[in-house]
Formats: structure tokens, C-alpha cells, sequence
């Protein structure tokens, strides 16, 4: 099968509607409760904006108009928009080099200063801004260091400059921290593949990792730019004029028409930023490879290094170093006076962490089918509910509180100031943190993972809590870990709707702060930087199997799972107990049950093979049909596998082959036709039984082996629960049959293609499944290996007695490894048979053309006799109007089938034109006197010269076929 397009997700085509993953229609009830129960959360979130609009439009027009219209409004207007767009570039040109940097060099430290670049996040903006006006103000530090050397004043690091500044240094962490996510999940082979295209590092940036990792970019983007419209603190600590420090100056002065009118304004910013970000985004499924290749990727920054480094800690110098040493200057030089109702209290600490834990839950729950169906769901529905789940990060904190207020006293007074408001305001502020990181980790998420859970007796929930979950649980942490951190700093949403006597760390700062009582601030704020760095860590796991063996058992990546030590070998009498429910295998001393071989075997006909009793079928498909929007991939394909038998299914790239697989396997569902498993119907026009229904095991081409979990719990993963105690040897005699056993605990990033591949095989086999389908198991290896595992793959097949379909575009392995071969063309079987019968007997130029070289040798049949240009040749007539008569035919000669030999030139029939050597024989092209061209292969030691007079015989023993000249 050809590789596709990382980028191309466009559903039109088979080949992209089997790569989405989608196993149901968008119209299928679970994929529309899940719109359903997104767009119910989405419609919660804006019900605090919703509210604010239904008081704007309380205000009579007229002085809605002059609100509108004002010089101050216009001038807040363009502030606002100019300080989102400028904060936002200059985050992601930091953000990005940064993630790069920390990510995919060998810059000294990267681990440290992986978590340092993102510890501003962390820290309260509004004391950081203190902490610059305390150095560049007006009587600061700096002012009075420089006024000895008679410098009076310092640029003004009030207004528009120093706003900028400041909230890039605490805005930036968005970017970076989705964009490493991005390049952690990112396939570093791609790297390797733009280098061996002569492109160099700056190219490659360019034109692979910056596009591959764009979801992740805009994300942070996206973030930054909705943080920074919402945010009050530095604003109005350095006294520039936008919509929150001008909605807040408002209500204070209890002009609530205008502070509701000046916040409509804002969420208009936001819903045009969100827009802007939806066109420049795309829909694009840029998922990581399924071969479990997720090596780290090292560049060397040479003399650049030192350069690197000083970039990173001029970073963390301004954004960490300079606020937390202003906070411990104060907590040494302590209060000027003694006030005791400043006093700090450790349940201040207590109960910020509580009401944040509980916000960071709430949301990483509530964004699970958000993010989820964002990233696997193309349409507008989908694209509204997500950014509706964005509307409330945009709007200040005050406005949520001031809506949540009024709605709350007015409606709902049970639950006004009380924890559950508190933290329901809190989740409408920051959903969007968690819904962005988990949708990176959705979109990252390859899709043959969920299809290999399903064809091993996942049903999807399962699938999703045993695959999908894990693979985006780091995404989903540190989701979570965004929106406790904000949470903890969180300021007027919690002094407007804290309960009674509830005091947090950010409202004790805000009160001292306001009161001068820098000395009392520094506790406090210097326990809210602690809490929050160590919560940071859990934006930062390794890796998802580094992350998710924290939670494994005694090494085994899934709670429901038997642990490394119950997987080993168990006593005979344990085993004698067990294999009474097995078919036998090859460990059990079993025989593989299929067709005898011989002559009359091989010679069998496809009306012979129909004439089987109907105990032998195990699987069957009668008319089976499959069209896409651009037309059918299989039309009215008809078969039958026959108890133990192995049926290639062989054919050029499109032809079907794949698409009759996944309607075999239950991935996809057949428009028209029947599909039979041991005489049971599992997919006709009024039944479908689900992938993990049906018994099938499936081994696909790129292995899709589950990254996060080891060589022995992938193989143990189709095992029932109650059962894989029991069966726990079972897991060690597949891995000793494919050759793996010292592997059992490494994961799949540790070991080859072939091993992979192994791998893959002994999974699909553990759960003795009634038909193994294979979908090009070996193209994605090496020529040498892919010969290798073809003997390695048929031994293990015929050693556990399976019926299998294989599905390849290789003649040779179609033909060496299949008790019968099928020859698919657009999408219906043009011939099936033995592969010594099909390979002497082709019922078609096309199949002959498809198993191998062919060569046509024109002549006459006379009463099943060929008189051709070297003599008479005995023919079986394959096509016209039966094996008796007359008229011109082809004759089918293979290489095989011509001896030649030097001759001198007027006895000669025809010369060498080409040869080809390849090791053990050489081929020859001969052109006839006559004008025919056939081809001859020789021993290697038969070695003749291009130009030789040569004398050519057909040295076959058996009929040749033969096609009437209409037929090519």
C-alpha cells in the first residue's frame, strides 16, 4: 500500500475514510451522543456570557449607541486588539525556538530548563508587575543606581511598552508548553526522511516540523491571545487603558450598562480571535506513526550552544529570578508595622489547593468530549461547540464573577457563595486550557491504535479506556495542571463568589498588596509560587509510557491487567486444565488442519472448491459491496475460507484488497452483500455485529502495536479479564513460538520492524480468533527481512492452525504462503485458485500479466495445438470459445518456459537484446526473426553475450494457456 500523506485527512477518498479511524457514521447514535453531551457542557460554559449580553441589552438603544460610539470606547478598542496582537507574536517567537531548544537539541540542562521556561506561569502577573515597577519605576531600583552617573529619568515602563513586555514574559508558557507537547508526539522520522532529501535544518524546519506541529502552535497561540484579552492585573498595575481594567473602573463606579456594553465588546474580540485562529488552523489529523517510533531526536547546537543557553536564562531571569527575589527581599526585610489581620494562615494555602483541585478535575472531565470530538470530527457543529468552550477564557474574571452573581443571587440562591459556584466559575475561566491540551492529544492519537483494540474484543468505550485514555492521559494532566495553576492566582473571580470567611493565597495578596503591606504579601505569594512549581511537573511526563507506568501494577500498564510476574509459566496441571478449552496449536502438539497438497490438489477448480461442504466454511462474503464518494472499492465480491486454510488476497495498490479486509473485519460496513462467520450472518442489510463481536483478529501493516504498554501486556491484551490469570502462559508460549520471549518486557519504541511485527502477530493469535486477517504484514520490511518473517509468519500460522486471509501486493509472498490465492481488480475477484494453478492456469491476460513476467508468442490453434514461429506447442485454451478449434491465439511463455542455446545466425530463430543478472540466474530478452519478444531465464553459469544467435524452444512439460489476441 502506498504511505499516506500525513496531512491529507480529506474524507472523500476509501483510503482517507480508513485512515480517519472512524469505525461508525457521523449520524451513529455514539458519535451523536457525544456532540450531544459536548454541546450540552459548551452551552453550560457560556451561560455566564449569555447572562451578560441579556443585561447589555437591557440598555435603552440610545444610550447603547453613545456607549458604542464614544472616543474612550474607540480608544480602549484599539489598544486592546493592538496589545493581543503583538503579545501573541511575541509569544510564539519565543515560545516556539524555546520548545525547540528544550525538545530536540542537546542543550545543556533541558530537563531543568524544560520546567524553569514554564514556571512563569505560575507566578501572580500582578505581582510581577509590581516587582518591574519596584526596579524600572519611577524611584525604583534602577532609577536610583543610575542617578549618581546624572541620568534623571528612564523610559517609561508604564502604558503600552511595558505592558507588552510583561505579559509576554508570563504569556509565552502557552505556546511553549503545547508546542513541546507537539514535538514530543511528533514522528522524528520525518526529520530523517526531509535530511535524506537534501534539505537542510532550516528546510526542514520549514517544511516539516513547524507545519506537522502547527495544531500545537496555534493552540498555545489561541491561548495567549484569549489570556491576554482577559487579562486585569497587569493593566491595571501599569495603567494602560483596555476592556477589563475599564469594565473594572466601570462598576466601581456603578456604571453597570456601560461596564456590560464595554464587555460585550470583548467577547466580540474574542469570538473574531477565535475565527481568525479556526481559518489559519485547518482540520488536519497529524498523528504520530503507529510502529510505536517515538525516539527522541537529538540536533547538535555547536558553537551555538552557549548563545542557547544564555537566551534561556535571560528568559528565566526576567520572568522567575527578578519577581521571586523582590518577594524574598520582602519576606526578609518583613512588615514596616505589625497588623494582625494581615496575618498569614496556613488554611489560606488549604484551601486555594482545594477548590483548584476540584476546578482542574471538573474541567479535565468535562473537556474529555469537547477535545475528543474536536479532533475527530470535521464539521461545523463540532468546530462551534469547541470555540463556545473558549468564550469565558476571553472574558475578565470580574464579569464571570459579577454574572455568576447576579444569576446566582437572583435564581439560584441555594448555591450562591458557596465552593460549587466558586469552582463552576473557575471551570467556565479556564475549560479551554484542558480542552486544548487534551485535543493535541487526541489529534495525536493514531488511529490504528483503537481499530487493533477493536479487533481484539474491545467495545469502543473499552477501547478508549484502555488505549485512547492512556495515550492522551500526559495531554490530559497537564490540561489539568494548567487550569489548577490559574486557578490558584485566580483574583476576582474569588472575591466576588468565595464563601464567607473563605480566604485564598491570591485574595490575602491582592489585600496586602492594595494595603502596602508588601512584607505581609511574601509569605504568601512565595507559597503560591512553591504549590504551583511543583504542580507544573505534571505538564511535563516524559513520555506516555514513562507517564502511565506510574500507575501500572508491579509493571503492568493497565490496572485490569494480570502483572509481569502473573504472566509466566504456570505447572502442568494449571496448563493440562487450560488447554482443555484450546484448539490445539503448536505447543499443544496440533497439526495444522488444511488442503492436501499434490497434483490433483493444485489442479482443483473454483467450482471444486465451491463443492466443499458447507462445515468447512469459516468465513464467507456474497456480494459484498463497498462504495465510497468517489465510487465502489470492492463491487459484488463473493469468497469462501475454508477451516485452516490460509487465502491470499493479491492485487495492485486500490484495488480493494484492504477496503474487503475491514468488511471482514467489522471496521467498515458493506453497503449491499452478506458476510458469514462459521454460517452466522455478521454484516448484511439488516445485521452488523461491531469489530469486537466478531472473533477476528487483525495484524495491520503498520503493526499498531500500544506504545504504553510492553511486549507482554500488547500480546495479553485480547485475553478476557476473567480469564488472563489462567491464561497467563499463554502470553509466554506465543512469545517463544514467534521467538520473543526474552523481549516480554520491553516496549515496542525498543525493538525492530520484524520484532514488531512478531509482536503484532502473537497479540492477534492469543485470543484464538476464528479468522486472522493480516493487511500487508510485511511491507514495511526490508527485502532481506520481509523473506525472512514470510517463512517465520507461515510457520507460526501453520503451528497454531488458524484460518487466516492475507492481503498483499508481493506475487511471490501471495503465492508462497496461500493454500489459495485471489486475484482482486477493481474491487471483485477476477480469479481464485491454488497458486500453482493460478500461476499455470490464468483464466485471464490479467491475472497471467499480474502474477509475473509474461511474454506472448503469436500462433494458430488447430485442434488444441498452437503452430507458432519455433514450432507446434501444446496449449490449454483459456479463454474464447472452449480448448477445440481454430484461429490465431496467444501463447503465454514465461521465462521458465524457454531453454535457448547458441546457434549459428541461419539457424538461429531470434538474438539476446537484454540481459539482466540477479545472483542465482540471468535473464535474457530474445526478439524472434518474426518480431515476437520472449524472455528466457538461465542458470547463472549459462552466461551469453547481448547480440548472441540464439535457437529458442519451449522446454515446458505442460500445456501452456493461451488467450485469443482480443483479449489484450
Amino acid at each position: 500500500m502506498p504511505t499516506p500523506d500525513p496531512f491529507d485527512v480529506d474524507g472523500t477518498s476509501p483510503t482517507a475514510t480508513e485512515d480517519s479511524g472512524r469505525d461508525d457514521s457521523p449520524e451513529s447514535p455514539r458519535r451523536t451522543g457525544i456532540t450531544l453531551l459536548a454541546a450540552a457542557i459548551a452551552a453550560l460554559i457560556v451561560v455566564p456570557v449569555c447572562w451578560i449580553a441579556i443585561v447589555a441589552l437591557r440598555v435603552e438603544p440610545d444610550r447603547a449607541m453613545s456607549i458604542v460610539v464614544r472616543s474612550t470606547t474607540l480608544e480602549v478598542l484599539v489598544n486592546t486588539v493592538s496589545l493581543v496582537v503583538v503579545v501573541t507574536t511575541l509569544s510564539v517567537l519565543i515560545g516556539v525556538p524555546l520548545a525547540i531548544l528544550t525538545t530536540l537539541t542537546d542543550l545543556p540542562y533541558s530537563r531543568f530548563w524544560l520546567v524553569a521556561l514554564s514556571v512563569p506561569l505560575v507566578i501572580p502577573s500582578y505581582t510581577s508587575a509590581y516587582a518591574f515597577i519596584s526596579v524600572w519605576g519611577p524611584n525604583g531600583l534602577v532609577q536610583s543606581l543610575v542617578a549618581p552617573l546624572g541620568v534623571d529619568s528612564l523610559p517609561e515602563i508604564y502604558g503600552f511598552p511595558g505592558t507588552v513586555f510583561v505579559l509576554t514574559l508570563y504569556n509565552y508558557p502557552f505556546v511553549y508548553l503545547t508546542t513541546v507537547a507537539g514535538l514530543r508526539s511528533f514522528d522524528t522520522s520525518y526529520i530523517d526522511i526531509a535530511r535524506s532529501l537534501e534539505n537542510d535544518l532550516v528546510d526542514v524546519f520549514r517544511r516539516i516540523v513547524i507545519p506537522m506541529t502547527r495544531p500545537a502552535i496555534l493552540a498555545g497561540a489561541l491561548l495567549a491571545a484569549l489570556e491576554t484579552a482577559g487579562d486585569f492585573g497587569v493593566p491595571a498595575m501599569l495603567r494602560f487603558d483596555v476592556f477589563t481594567r475599564q469594565i473594572y473602573v466601570e462598576h466601581n463606579a456603578l456604571a453597570h450598562d456601560y461596564a456590560a456594553m464595554l464587555s460585550l465588546h470583548l467577547v466580540a474580540i474574542t469570538l473574531v480571535i477565535l475565527a481568525l485562529e479556526s481559518r489559519v488552523r485547518r482540520h488536519r489529523a497529524v498523528h504520530g506513526s503507529a510502529r510505536g517510533e517515538t525516539r527522541s531526536y537529538t540536533i547538535r547546537l555547536g558553537r551555538w550552544k552557549w548563545p542557547a543557553l544564555a537566551a534561556c536564562a535571560l528568559v528565566v531571569g526576567f520572568a522567575i529570578v527578578l519577581p521571586v527575589a523582590f518577594l524574598l527581599w520582602w519576606l526578609v526585610t518583613g512588615p514596616e508595622a505589625y497588623v494582625g489581620a494581615f496575618e498569614f494562615r496556613p488554611e489560606y494555602a488549604i484551601n486555594s489547593v482545594y477548590v483548584s483541585v476540584l476546578a482542574a478535575v471538573v474541567a479535565a472531565v468535562l473537556a474529555l468530549p469537547v477535545a475528543y470530538l474536536a479532533a475527530h470530527e470535521r464539521s461545523l457543529p463540532s468546530a462551534v461547540i469547541e470555540r463556545a468552550t473558549y468564550v469565558g477564557f476571553a472574558v475578565p474574571g470580574v464579569v464571570i464573577g459579577l454574572s455568576l452573581v447576579s444569576f446566582g443571587s437572583s435564581y439560584v440562591p441555594a448555591i450562591y457563595q458557596t465552593i460549587p459556584l466558586l469552582v463552576f466559575a473557575y471551570v467556565v475561566l479556564y475549560l479551554p486550557l484542558a480542552v486544548g491540551a487534551a485535543r493535541t492529544s487526541f489529534v495525536y492519537v493514531n488511529p490504528r491504535f483503537v481499530e487493533a483494540a477493536r479487533a481484539l474484543g474491545c467495545t469502543p468505550l473499552a477501547a478508549f479506556r484502555r488505549v485512547t485514555l492512556p495515550l492522551v492521559l500526559p495531554g490530559i494532566v497537564a490540561g489539568a495542571a494548567l487550569v489548577f495553576l490559574h486557578a490558584m492566582k485566580e483574583l476576582p473571580a474569588t472575591l466576588l463568589l468565595r464563601p464567607t470567611g473563605f480566604e485564598s493565597l491570591a485574595t490575602f495578596i491582592w489585600m496586602a498588596e492594595r494595603n502596602a503591606y508588601y512584607g505581609y504579601a511574601a509569605a504568601p505569594a512565595l507559597v503560591l509560587v512553591c504549590v504551583s512549581a511543583i504542580a507544573i511537573l505534571g505538564v511535563f511526563p516524559n513520555s506516555y509510557v514513562e507517564y502511565w507506568s506510574l500507575f501500572r501494577r508491579d509493571g503492568d500498564p493497565d490496572g485490569d491487567e494480570s502483572t509481569d510476574e502473573g504472566i509466566g509459566v504456570t505447572t502442568e496441571a494449571e496448563r493440562g486444565e487450560r488447554d482443555t478449552d484450546r484448539r490445539p496449536s503448536a505447543a499443544d502438539g496440533g497439526t495444522r488442519v488444511g488442503p492436501t497438497t499434490g497434483t490433483d490438489t493444485d489442479h482443483r477448480s473454483l467450482e471444486d472448491e465451491r463443492a466443499e461442504t458447507d462445515e468447512d466454511v469459516v468465513l464467507e462474503l456474497a456480494d459484498v459491496t463497498k462504495c465510497y464518494d468517489n465510487g465502489p472499492a470492492v463491487s459484488e465480491l463473493s469468497l469462501s475460507v475454508r477451516e485452516g486454510e490460509v487465502l491470499t488476497l493479491l492485487g495492485p495498490s486500490g484495488c480493494g484488497k484492504t477496503t474487503t479486509l475491514r468488511l471482514i473485519a467489522g471496521l467498515e460496513r458493506p453497503d449491499a452483500g452478506t458476510v458469514r462467520l462459521r454460517g452466522r450472518p455478521i454484516a448484511s442489510e439488516e445485521t452488523f455485529v461491531p469489530a469486537e463481536g466478531r472473533d477476528v483478529g487483525i495484524v495491520f501493516q503498520e503493526f499498531a502495536l500500544f506504545p504504553h504498554r510492553t511486549v507482554a501486556a500488547n500480546v495479553a491484551f485480547g485475553l478476557p479479564p476473567e480469564e488472563r490469570d489462567a491464561d497467563a502462559a499463554v502470553v509466554d508460549e506465543l512469545l517463544e513460538l514467534v521467538g520473543l520471549g526474552a523481549y516480554r518486557n520491553r516496549y515496542p519504541n525498543e525493538l525492530s520492524g520484524g520484532q514488531k511485527q512478531r509482536v503484532a502477530l502473537a497479540r492477534s493469535l492469543a485470543p484464538e480468533p476464528d479468522v486472522l486477517l493480516l493487511d500487508e504484514p510485511l511491507s514495511d520490511l526490508d527485502a532481506g527481512l520481509r523473506v525472512r518473517m514470510r517463512e517465520t509468519v507461515t510457520d507460526v500460522l501453520e503451528a497454531v492452525d488458524v484460518t487466516a486471509v492475507w492481503v498483499t501486493h508481493n506475487q511471490a509472498e501471495a503465492l508462497s504462503v496461500g493454500d489459495r490465492t485471489a486475484v482482486v481488480t477493481d474491487g471483485s475477484i477476477e480469479q481464485i485458485d491454488s497458486p500453482r494453478t493460478l500461476f499455470m492456469r490464468p483464466a485471464s491476460r490479467l491475472v497471467a500479466d499480474f502474477l509475473g513476467r509474461a511474454t506472448y508468442l503469436r500462433g494458430r490453434l488447430v485442434d488444441g495445438t498452437v503452430d507458432t514461429p519455433i514450432g507446434a506447442v501444446d496449449v490449454a485454451h483459456s479463454s474464447g470459445g472452449g480448448g477445440v478449434g481454430s484461429g490465431p491465439v496467444d501463447v503465454l511463455v514465461r521465462p521458465d518456459d524457454v531453454a535457448i542455446e547458441p546457434a549459428p545466425a541461419d539457424r538461429a530463430d531470434g538474438r539476446i537484446v537484454h540481459r539482466q543478472f540477479d545472483g542465482p540466474t540471468a535473464r535474457y530478452r530474445i526478439e524472434l526473426s518474426e518480431g515476437d519478444v520472449l524472455e528466457s531465464r538461465r542458470s547463472h553459469e549459462e552466461w551469453f553475450e547481448i547480440g548472441t544467435p540464439v535457437a529458442v524452444t519451449i522446454a515446458a512439460s505442460h500445456p501452456l494457456p493461451a488467450f485469443d489476441p482480443g483479449d489484450a
